[in-house]
């Protein structure tokens, strides 16, 4: 049973955004076989132009399930699933769930060293891998021997002719696996699980329960809420809450009316987070909505797939959105399919926002781009901006039964409307904690003058008159000048509002005696523009826009900026590339 929290979303705005009394106790596993067995015929899955029904799917993660126990897989146990946004990722996931087993959500394209600490933190000794990323972590699995590596391929979910195109251009580029027992491919593997398919919501209904919606589910990883790398554990109750909420968010709430036929989400974010893995992929299978799976992080990709599968849906981070603006097979595309776009995971600046709503109003489309907030302690989104009355520069507001707040991060105290503090959330999707590491847990989720147990974020920003949140920077990330805070992100902001510029990055470099001045990393719209004259107008504009302390006393002009795995722009590295020069 949910408590009700009354929350901005029912003072005003969407009427049917509402707390929630009863969430579903109920596991992954069950609450997909749930959506299958109300949407049989619907669409689940299309990956490269091919769709799978519910049934078929549901079908198949029997199969993976049965086969998981043949090669001797138990409760409690963990898999690993190290593989891009392919259908054997999804199939595998609702499988483990179901044996009562725990997902080690991996990032396909780690490298060995941080595959093995991810195995070894997880205590796994099954992986699932992709043929085309087996070969360097060849190794690095001799050395830490595993039970079953299962190994897939693009290919085996792809249908002629597409099969021998990925084949004559890069499929036989691919080594061969290894000859070992250890190594299944997923074709063999799936044939020692053999379900009756004219019986399979029988099978799938009549089980014995291994896991508790309350029991750890999945593992993902994440920087924690102070920058260290940590294992967050995370349920099937936190999962199936955010997907109860998901259609009310997508402005689709499910009543007696509700029918989800012909709603279609792009799933590009990957499943390694929790975004990806929660609202792009969970959310859509448990409300019989469909998955559109696209394996590559690009901005290219994702323009063909709107142009061909014309999605709903689309949630991406500002990188795949910039990318968008800039590719010509949407110059002429009728995007009146599209219902809701959303942006997390890095902060959407003002001129992106306003370009991209006025990029897809001037193609067809109703909607805007809606900006949220979230992070991995939480599974993902805590707040978003409604479908009505959203509000620009803001991440938008809490969710129904998530309780959000500003504090003094020194007394724990609540600070008034428009003063700066640190984001804590108290909701129902609450990770169970990092790890092996209680003190991290500890520090994180901290109990209050209320009795309510609060993540601490380490997300600074501010709470306005009506409820909703400005987020402004990771409080690792706040910059000191003279003693004076700065907010990276809003230099940036500012910069990419200079017609000509299309990315901007700002970090802090060493001062003789401000400590810290901020210097900026700028990426033109025209490689060929003349730098000196695009340098003095963001200068010009900085000196009216910014605090004396936030105009940058640097400009570094690149042809590109460095991105993190899941598409942001990577200030560390920056700040490392910096670091290095100037020690140099």
């Amino acid at each position: 049973m949910a408590t009700i929290i009354d929350t901005p979303w029912m003072k005003h705005y969407d009427p049917w955004f509402q707390p929630t009394l009863d969430y579903p106790d109920t596991t992954l596993f069950e609450q997909f076989a749930d959506a299958a067995k109300q949407f049989p015929d619907y669409p689940a899955l299309t990956f490269f132009g091919h769709s799978q029904s519910y049934h078929d799917v549901l079908l198949q993660v029997e199969q993976a399930a049965t086969a998981l126990s043949v090669i001797g897989f138990k409760p409690g146990q963990v898999a690993t699933i190290c593989l891009p946004n392919v259908p054997q990722a999804v199939i595998f996931f609702y499988a483990v769930n179901r044996l009562g087993g725990i997902c080690n959500m991996v990032h396909p394209l780690s490298p060995p060293e941080e595959l093995r600490h991810y195995l070894k933190t997880a205590q796994s000794d099954i992986l699932i891998i992709l043929d085309a990323m087996l070969t360097k972590h060849v190794e690095l699995l001799a050395a830490h021997p595993l039970r079953k590596t299962i190994v897939c391929s693009i290919m085996d979910y792809l249908h002629f002719p597409i099969n021998l195109g990925f084949y004559l251009t890069k499929g036989r580029k691919i080594k061969p696996i290894p000859h070992a027992e250890v190594y299944v491919r997923w074709p063999d593997f799936m044939q020692l699980g053999q379900v009756d398919s004219t019986d399979v919501f029988t099978v799938s209904g009549n089980y014995t329960r291994q896991i508790l919606p309350d029991d750890c589910a999945v593992y993902l990883h994440s920087g924690g809420t102070t920058g260290e790398p940590k294992t967050i554990m995370l349920s099937s109750k936190n999962f199936n809450i955010l997907a109860y909420q998901g259609p009310q968010v997508i402005g689709s709430p499910r009543d007696e009316k509700y029918d989800p036929k012909g709603l279609s989400m792009v799933m590009i974010l990957p499943l390694f987070h929790g975004f990806g893995l929660c609202m792009g992929m969970h959310t859509m299978l448990t409300n019989g909505m469909r998955c559109i799976l696209v394996p590559l992080f690009s901005a290219d990709v994702l323009a063909d797939i709107i142009v061909k599968e014309k999605p709903t849906f689309i949630a991406a981070v500002p990188t795949l959105f910039e990318g968008i603006l800039q590719n010509k097979k949407l110059k002429n595309a009728d995007l009146s399919c599209l219902k809701a776009v959303f942006c997390g995971g890095d902060t959407l600046t003002s001129d992106l926002k306003q370009r991209f709503d006025d990029f897809i109003k001037a193609r067809a489309a109703s909607c805007f781009l809606r900006e949220g907030y979230g992070l991995t302690e939480t599974v993902t989104v805590c707040a978003v901006n409604p479908q009505l009355n959203s509000r620009p520069d803001t991440v938008g507001l809490p969710l129904a039964d998530v309780l959000m707040k500003v504090i003094n991060p020194e007394t724990q105290e609540t600070v008034p409307n428009g003063q700066h503090g640190e984001f804590c959330i108290h909701a129902p999707t609450r990770m169970i904690g990092y790890l092996n590491d209680p003190e991290a847990t500890a520090q994180t989720i901290r109990i209050h003058a209320d009795g309510r147990d609060w993540v601490h974020t380490g997300d600074f920003g501010f709470m306005d008159d009506d409820g909703y949140f400005h987020f402004r920077q990771r409080m690792k990330r706040i910059l000191k000048v003279s003693g004076i805070p700065v907010f990276p992100s809003q230099v940036e902001d500012v910069i990419s509002s200079v017609p000509g510029v299309r990315l901007a990055c700002a970090i802090g470099v060493p001062h003789p005696y401000k400590m810290q001045v901020v210097k900026a990393f700028v990426v033109a719209e025209d490689p060929k523009a003349n730098r000196d004259e695009l340098k003095n107008q963001i200068i010009s504009r900085c000196e009216t826009a910014l605090i004396a302390y936030a105009i940058p006393k640097e400009i570094e002009f690149r042809d590109d900026l460095p991105r993190t795995k899941v598409g942001k722009i990577d200030f560390i590295e920056l700040e490392r590339q910096e670091l290095a020069i100037r020690e140099a």
